[in-house]
């Protein structure tokens, strides 16, 4: 089983979060959803959910002070034995994505999978370009925080930090090396982290001109999915 856990406090993305879910090839799956807002509309969320058969799809809501590592925890905590994969609300996940980083995990390249080199989309300038390329194929310090892949025992050893409002996937990733375990990058394919012109809604609020610096362009374009996967 592989457990997608998607957290969000954005209601206007609740249609991405179904459609990445939907679009993934693995079976078997199941999605655990957890709202972090408080006026976000739960039964609007269970409705959408109860469109999946054997209860594939759960809903919950946490109070909106909860920590993202809270929420992760809980989720987590609900997911059923096997593969747990960590899905952003307002990212692009390609139809093979999760086939990748599941077959490297099953070929024990290592405890924790997930994307060092990704695409980047920026919706202010059309631009699709690439963030960190060299890292792909290859044994990484980390990896993007909406790309983890890891077995659940895994993180019966190392829980998400709960105490943090910023940069709980990179201290989780810190706290697994020290553990011992050994984080693997596949590649760029099938993934693309999108960038709002409105960049104060993001977590990262580096400025679009700032962030483009550190990528290297692949063509400006309205859509990106033909040249991802």
């Amino acid at each position: 089983m592989v457990t997608i856990v998607a957290c969000t406090m954005r209601s206007a993305y609740m249609n991405n979060v179904f459609a990445n879910y939907n679009r993934q090839t693995v079976k078997p799956k199941e999605m655990i959803i957890v709202l972090n807002k408080n006026d976000m509309n739960l039964k609007l969320w269970r409705r959408r959910a109860r469109r999946y058969p054997n209860n594939q799809v759960r809903v919950y809501k946490l109070p909106q002070h909860y920590t993202l590592g809270k929420c992760l925890n809980f989720a987590i905590a609900k997911a059923k034995e096997g593969i747990v994969t960590k899905f952003d609300d307002d990212d692009y996940y390609g139809a093979q994505y999760l086939s990748e980083s599941v077959n490297a995990l099953k070929a024990g390249k290592a405890s924790i999978i997930g994307k060092t080199t990704s695409y980047l989309y920026f919706e202010e300038t059309k631009a699709l370009m690439v963030f960190r390329a060299g890292s792909e194929l290859g044994y990484q310090r980390s990896v993007k925080g909406g790309t983890l892949l890891f077995k659940k025992s895994v993180w019966r050893k190392v829980k998400f930090p709960e105490n943090r409002l910023v940069g709980t996937d990179s201290e989780w990733t810190r706290r697994c090396r020290k553990k011992g375990y050994r984080i693997y990058s596949v590649s760029k394919k099938n993934y693309v982290c999108v960038r709002r012109k409105n960049v104060q809604s993001h977590t990262q609020k580096k400025s679009t001109k700032r962030y483009m610096k550190y990528c290297k362009l692949v063509r400006y374009t309205n859509h990106f999915t033909p040249y991802i996967s």
